[in-house]
């Protein structure tokens, strides 16, 4: 089978959810120098009261996580939640 062409990512997104891409080896090619790059993020600093700290190392520590990805996992979580 032939990989079809897309239009655009979210055809090419809706495909690959409804095929395997086993079907297509055929059609792939191998890749050389494949460099995974992450995007930049940017630093903030914010001032929290020490309990508000404590409960966070609590929190995150109950997660198996570092307190400042917790942070950023509930950050992101309240963004995205309030951005529908």
């Amino acid at each position: 089978m032939k990989v079809p062409r897309f239009k655009n990512l979210k055809q090419e997104r809706e495909f690959w959810n409804s095929h395997d891409s086993t079907d297509y080896l055929d059609d792939f090619e191998v890749a050389e120098d494949v460099v995974f790059v992450r995007p930049k993020k940017e630093v903030i600093s914010l001032r929290l009261d020490p309990k508000i700290v404590r409960k966070l190392k609590e929190l995150a520590d109950k997660e198996g996580l570092p307190p400042t990805t917790y942070a950023r996992m509930l950050i992101v979580k309240g963004i995205r939640e309030r951005a529908l």
